[in-house]
């Protein structure tokens, strides 16, 4: 497991371990959900309770589970797999060892206050769902960040994001 150093986030490194795992796959989407499961965690959509409007998913790295929020929309739910199966593959030791430290995915939060870790869990989902080899060749001014959305299942603030950061 890659351990973060310094408190900063190594966000090379979480699109380096994101493209790793999508370079296989030929067109949009990408299987979010099948690739958890090949490395190694079982997705539960789950009924979260009282804490459904605040709690998107998260991982039980002892029991090699991701947990997602039932009643979110199903983009959603692929971010949310994306994001904690980022913690998966990056994180997983750390939390690991140190559960308390590791915090449940909110359904909204401010990418401002984001720790390291939770910095580089969002950049692997982004490039996890939007690849640079996938969207590349679709980006030109005629295509909208809708249109995008659509073709890669996710919400339109996620693909705008991407667009960006190219």
């Amino acid at each position: 497991m890659v351990r973060n150093a310094g408190g900063v986030a190594n966000l090379v490194m979480a699109k380096r371990k994101a493209d790793g795992l999508t370079e296989v796959y030929s067109s949009p989407p990408v299987p979010v959900l099948e690739i958890a499961e090949q490395n190694g965690v079982n997705v539960i959509f789950a009924n979260f309770g009282s804490s459904s409007e605040r709690v998107a998913g998260y991982c039980d790295f002892r029991k090699a589970k991701l947990f997602v929020n039932a009643a979110d929309s199903p983009r959603r739910q692929s971010f949310t797999i994306a994001h904690e199966l980022g913690h998966w593959v990056m994180h997983r030791s750390i939390f690991g060892e140190n559960p308390k430290t590791y915090p449940v995915l909110p359904r909204f939060s401010r990418p401002s206050n984001n720790s390291p870790h939770e910095k580089e869990a969002n950049k692997f989902a982004a490039h996890l769902l939007a690849p640079d080899h996938l969207l590349k060749p679709v980006l030109n001014p005629t295509v909208s960040a809708g249109t995008l959305a659509d073709i890669f299942f996710v919400s339109r603030t996620m693909i705008e994001i991407r667009m960006k950061d190219r």
